[in-house]
């Protein structure tokens, strides 16, 4: 079963959220990029595995997270461009 995704603006709560864990990110700047990589990818299977598998399953779950693994990553290259750096 695939569920209908669409773009869409977060809500103030959500820009909260993203916010608090990017803080939260910020203290622990001494791992490599790869060791956040691998902890957050880990954290994000936790929370797919708590997903209600009645309304979501791992398969739907993880469309959401290509997709906004996708839109993160647009948003990080541009806002590397924009600051004059080299797209990574």
């Amino acid at each position: 079963m695939s569920i209908p995704l669409k773009a869409k603006q977060p809500t103030p709560q959500q820009r909260a959220a993203r916010d608090d864990l990017i803080a939260m990110l910020r203290k622990h700047e001494h791992l490599r990029a790869d060791e956040m990589l691998a902890v957050a990818a880990y954290t994000v299977g936790q929370l797919i595995a708590l997903q209600d598998q009645r309304t979501m399953t791992p398969t739907m779950a993880l469309e959401i997270v290509s997709a906004n693994i996708e839109a993160g990553n647009q948003h990080a290259q541009a806002e590397v461009k924009s600051a004059g750096g080299a797209p990574v």
